[in-house]
Formats: C-alpha cells, sequence, structure tokens
C-alpha cells in the first residue's frame, strides 16, 4: 500500500517540520556561515538578545539543546568574544551568561537578513497565514 503525503510532499508531520526547518535555516545559511556559525550558536545568540544573564541550564532550555551542547557552543561563541560569563551579585557561584557588545552586533546584522526572509514569507503566505502558522508552531513548541 502506498503512503498517502498530507503535507507538502512530506508523510508526516515530523516530516514537514523538520523539512520546513532545514529550508529555513538554509534562507540563513550565507549569514550565519558568513561568521561561522551554526543554527544552534544563532539559537543561543538570539536567546541572550532578549535575556540579560542566565544560567547555562536556562540558556539550554530556552534554546532548546540539550545541556552539554549548549555548554559546547556556549564556550565557543565566548572564546570568540561574542558572550560573556559572569559571576552573580547574589550568589557568587553562580554563572550567568550574557551577550556582549560584539555579539549584540552581529545578532542585529544577521537579525536584519532574518526579518527579510520573514517578510518575503509574509508576502508568500499572507498575513492572516503567516500570523496562523507562527501561532500554531507556538502552540506546537511549547508541548
Amino acid at each position: 500500500m502506498r503512503s498517502v503525503s498530507i503535507i507538502s510532499g512530506c508523510s508526516t508531520l515530523h516530516g514537514a517540520l523538520r523539512s520546513a526547518e532545514r529550508n529555513w535555516v538554509r534562507r540563513l545559511d550565507a549569514a550565519l556561515s558568513a561568521d561561522n556559525l551554526t543554527d544552534d550558536h544563532w539559537a543561543i545568540l538570539t536567546q541572550l538578545s532578549t535575556e540579560h544573564g542566565v544560567t547555562m541550564s536556562e540558556l539550554a532550555a530556552q534554546a532548546r539543546l540539550a545541556p552539554s551542547s549548549a555548554t559546547r557552543h556556549a564556550d565557543n561563541l565566548a572564546e570568540r568574544g561574542l558572550i560573556f560569563r559572569v559571576a552573580a551579585t547574589d550568589d557568587r557561584r553562580r554563572i550567568l551568561i550574557g551577550l556582549s557588545s560584539l555579539g549584540a552586533k552581529l545578532v542585529a546584522r544577521i537579525r536584519r537578513e532574518e526579518q527579510l526572509a520573514e517578510e518575503e514569507l509574509k508576502a508568500r503566505l499572507g498575513a492572516r497565514r503567516y500570523n496562523d502558522l507562527v501561532a500554531a508552531l507556538a502552540v506546537i513548541a511549547d508541548q
């Protein structure tokens, strides 16, 4: 029996989401690779651009990365001067991570590329379908 395609050539929602993610990341690949960044690096940097001092465990959860992967990527970003680590003032044993000014400039530049891609997608889908997509993905992400 032949499999029935339910979503744009993908036989499952999982396949469609993975395909969509890969295509989306490919859109940003030029901007990311120009600065030797991966999509996981981007997840960390964008998370830090909206947070002011988070712990590694908080960052890993927010960026949806395994703690060991988040630590490895954060080490790389810190070596490059894109993020910093500092002891918390209330508990010097607790280390907080933040975005450096160099990292903030990089995020702003790449974010402009991402916004262009989002605007193109919104134009293709129409504002209502785009907003519905964003809302549906938020529900899926929060499960």
